[in-house]
């Protein structure tokens, strides 16, 4: 490890990735199923984004504890879910968000007197109401948004790659995002316009560490032709481990500090995108790889075979089309 250089692997480091490969790709399908069977007990707790409610803004002109805050709304408002957000400026705000029930309006009436007699500064500034249908129209531009970036990526794995690569693509997309929801029901964390916003940003940062790792397999395999192709993984894989581990880092610790500090919907986001980056990361390595191994033998089988890489001939002579040049001595 260099700190000057930040560089944590040698130019020689090499390591067998694919050792364990078939418990890794195994764990990974556990790890999905777990998170589908979440996703069908649990159900996605929709945001009022989606199905609307009532928005509170509250400010005060003295500070006030965001954890008892967060506390007390919670009480006033159990059993029923209720989302806080805490923005600072001249005066700190703070914004209570529910969804539509019945009971909307009595818990209104409920905590709104609550809160002013627990923080005497803290005042009522606005209440505003959230339309389901406007709701409703947000979350299907959101799916058709994580529809088409999903689609382009796959067209574009597709052309660039040969068919032992895209299946790895599209399970890795697969395998994070449902990660990224099962972790969400888990905890039972709001699923807002932001959470789309998140799964969008884990779908690029997963499909782009992927992309780099195909992009290297494919200059080994073309700089050693003979090299039989685990060993060629194994070595483009920490050719890389530089890059991966040093990406994934950077934006660990700033969504770790948005996840401290953030509170809210930012902590939601940050902490979604948090996991993201975590299975992405992963999964680059240890679910795309390993299918791209596998779809190689299963294909060989089939009779197919890959194209030989193409590797451009040095030239030992060179050859100059230009015309000769002729100086003529100058007269005296």
């Amino acid at each position: 490890m260099k700190i000057g250089n930040i560089q944590i692997f040698p130019p020689e480091f090499f390591f067998d990735f694919m050792r364990w490969r078939y418990f890794t790709v195994g764990f990974s399908a556990v790890l999905s199923l777990v998170a589908i069977i979440s996703i069908l007990y649990h159900g996605i707790n929709y945001s009022i984004d989606f199905t609307g409610g009532l928005e509170m803004n509250f400010t005060s002109t003295e500070p006030v504890d965001h954890q008892q805050f967060l506390k007390k709304a919670q009480e006033l408002a159990a059993p029923n879910p209720i989302e806080i957000a805490f923005l600072k400026g001249k005066q700190e705000t703070y914004v209570l968000r529910l969804k539509e029930t019945e009971e909307t309006t009595q818990l209104i009436q409920k905590i709104v007197p609550e809160l002013k007699n627990t923080w005497k500064s803290l005042s009522l500034v606005s209440q505003t109401q959230v339309s389901p249908k406007i709701g409703q129209e947000e979350e299907k531009k959101g799916y058709m948004a994580l529809f088409l970036a999903c689609l382009g990526i796959l067209i574009y794995i597709a052309l660039r790659f040969d068919p032992r690569f895209a299946p790895g693509a599209v399970v890795c997309l697969l395998h994070d995002v449902l990660i990224a929801v099962g972790f969400m029901t888990v905890t039972n964390r709001p699923f807002s316009a932001s959470s789309i916003a998140a799964f969008l940003t884990i779908v690029g940062y997963s499909i782009n560490d992927t992309v780099i790792i195909y992009d290297r397999i494919r200059e080994t395999q073309t700089s050693y032709p003979t090299m039989p192709l685990r060993d060629v993984v194994n070595k483009s894989i920490s050719q890389t481990m530089n890059r991966t581990v040093l990406t994934a880092l950077t934006g660990l610790l700033a969504l770790l500090v948005l996840v401290l500090f953030g509170g809210g919907a930012i902590e939601d986001f940050a902490l979604t995108m948090f996991v993201g980056i975590l299975t992405g990361t992963y999964s680059s390595i240890y679910v795309a790889a390993p299918l791209t191994l596998m779809m190689d033998s299963v294909l060989k089988k089939w009779g197919w075979t890959p194209k030989a890489p193409q590797i451009k001939a040095q030239k030992t002579q060179t050859t100059d089309f230009a015309p000769p040049i002729t100086l003529k001595p100058k007269k005296k």
